[in-house]
C-alpha cells in the first residue's frame, strides 16, 4: 500500500500559512487589501497606468430641473361643512363670488344647533344668578349676618356655575356659533372663515345634510399658490441658497412664473430618497389652478464645489467611492456623494476636501481588489 501522509501534511502546511487572520484582508502579487486600504506593489504592471491628482474646487451655479404640483396655500383654503345635521334653509353665495372672512354662506335649521345654543344661554343665566347669590352672601358675611359655611356654599355654587358656563361656551365656539347674534329657534348662519373666492357650492335648498357629510362649499384665495416638488437627496445638498425659481405649466410650456422657497422638509422619504420642497408663487391672474402639473428650473446660489473627473468615481453595491491617496502606492476607498456636472466631470458634495489626492485615471484596475 502506498503512503500519502507526507504529501497530505505538506498541503495542510501550505493552506495554513496562506490564510490571513482578517477575513476582509487579502494579498495578491500586485495589491494588498486591508479593509478599505489598498497597497499597490511598486513592481505591479498597473502602477504605470495609475494617475493621481489633487482635488480642486470650481465656482458653479447649479440648476435643478424637476416637476411639481400646484396646491392652494392651507391658510387660504377652507372646506366649509355644516357643523350640525340639519336642513338647508338658504344658500347665500354663488360659485365665483368673492367673500370676506365672516361673510354668511348658508343657513341651516338644526335641532342640535338649537340645543347647544340653549345650553349656552342657560349657563349664562345660571352663572349670573350664582354670582348675585355669592355677592349677597359675601355682603351678609362681612356684616356678620351669614356664617362661613353659607359663604363657602355660595362660593361652591358659583364655581360650579362658572365651570358649566365655560364648558357650554367652548362647545358653542367649537361649532363656530355666533354667540352675539344667534337666537334659539332660528337657523344657524354658517360663515366663511377666510377671505377668498367660492370655488365650489353644492348646496341644494331643503336638502338634509349630516354633520359628517363632505363640505358643500369651498372657499380659497388663489392670489398666491404653492407648488410642491420632490428634490432628490443629492440635489438638495446644493440648495443652500436659491437665486431664482422659474415655473411653467406642463399644459402650457410657454407660461412663466417666478417663485421662492418657503419650506424644505427635514425628513427624507425613505423610498424615493427625496425631500419635499414648497415654492410660493404669485397668481394674481388666476392662471395656476390647484392640481396643475408644472416644470421647475431652480437656479441655486453659486458656490465653490469639489469637482473630479468621472473616471475617478467608482460604483459599489450601495454607494459611490473614490480612491484617495494616503501614501506612495497606498489608497483608501472613500465614499462620496456626487451629482453630474457635464459629460466628463462630477461634483462631489460630500466625502472629499480640496487638495485631497485621488486616482483620476486607472482606478478601474483596482475595482476587483477585495
Amino acid at each position: 500500500m502506498k503512503q500519502y501522509f507526507p504529501f497530505l501534511c505538506l498541503a495542510l502546511l501550505i493552506s495554513c500559512t496562506g490564510r490571513n487572520n482578517n477575513a476582509n484582508d487579502s494579498i495578491t502579487n500586485e495589491v494588498t487589501v486591508q479593509g478599505d486600504t489598498l497597497v499597490v506593489n511598486p513592481q505591479a504592471s498597473m502602477v504605470s497606468r495609475i494617475v493621481t491628482a489633487p482635488v480642486t474646487k470650481e465656482f458653479y451655479e447649479p440648476t435643478i430641473s424637476t416637476t411639481g404640483v400646484v396646491t392652494a396655500i392651507p391658510t387660504a383654503y377652507a372646506e366649509v361643512a355644516a357643523p350640525f345635521a340639519g336642513r338647508i334653509q338658504r344658500n347665500l353665495v354663488r360659485i365665483g363670488q368673492r367673500v370676506s372672512a365672516g361673510t354668511p354662506l348658508f343657513e341651516i335649521h338644526s335641532s342640535d344647533y338649537s340645543e347647544v345654543l340653549k345650553n349656552y344661554r342657560q349657563s349664562v343665566s345660571e352663572l349670573s344668578m350664582a354670582k348675585k347669590a355669592y355677592d349677597r352672601t359675601k355682603n351678609l358675611y362681612d356684616n356678620k349676618v351669614a356664617s362661613a359655611k353659607d359663604l363657602e356654599e355660595a362660593q361652591t355654587a358659583y364655581d360650579h356655575a362658572l365651570e358649566e358656563h365655560r364648558h357650554a361656551e367652548a362647545v358653542a365656539k367649537e361649532f363656530q356659533i355666533d354667540l352675539k347674534h344667534a337666537e334659539v329657534g332660528q337657523p344657524m348662519i354658517v360663515r366663511s372663515p377666510i377671505a377668498g373666492k367660492v370655488l365650489s357650492n353644492n348646496l341644494v335648498l331643503g336638502q338634509f345634510v349630516k354633520e359628517d357629510a363632505e363640505a358643500p362649499i369651498i372657499v380659497a384665495d388663489l392670489s398666491k399658490v404653492w407648488v410642491k416638488a420632490n428634490i432628490s437627496e443629492k440635489e438638495a445638498l446644493m440648495m443652500n441658497g436659491v437665486s431664482d425659481v422659474e415655473i411653467s405649466l406642463v399644459a402650457n410650456p410657454d407660461s412663466l412664473f417666478h417663485g421662492k422657497v418657503v419650506y424644505m422638509s427635514e425628513i427624507l422619504d425613505p423610498e424615493t430618497r427625496t425631500r419635499q420642497t414648497i415654492f410660493e408663487c404669485s397668481n394674481t391672474k388666476g392662471t395656476l389652478l390647484p392640481n396643475m402639473y408644472t416644470h421647475l428650473q431652480i437656479r441655486c446660489t453659486g458656490h465653490d464645489y469639489v469637482v473630479v473627473p468621472k473616471s475617478a468615481v467608482l460604483q459599489a453595491d450601495s454607494h459611490r467611492y473614490v480612491l484617495r491617496k494616503l501614501d506612495e502606492n497606498t489608497y483608501l476607498r472613500t465614499p462620496v456623494t456626487t451629482t453630474g456636472l457635464d459629460d466628463n466631470r462630477m461634483i462631489v458634495t460630500s466625502g472629499l476636501s480640496e487638495n485631497d489626492q485621488i486616482i483620476t485615471e486607472g482606478a478601474f484596475y483596482l475595482i476587483d481588489s477585495k
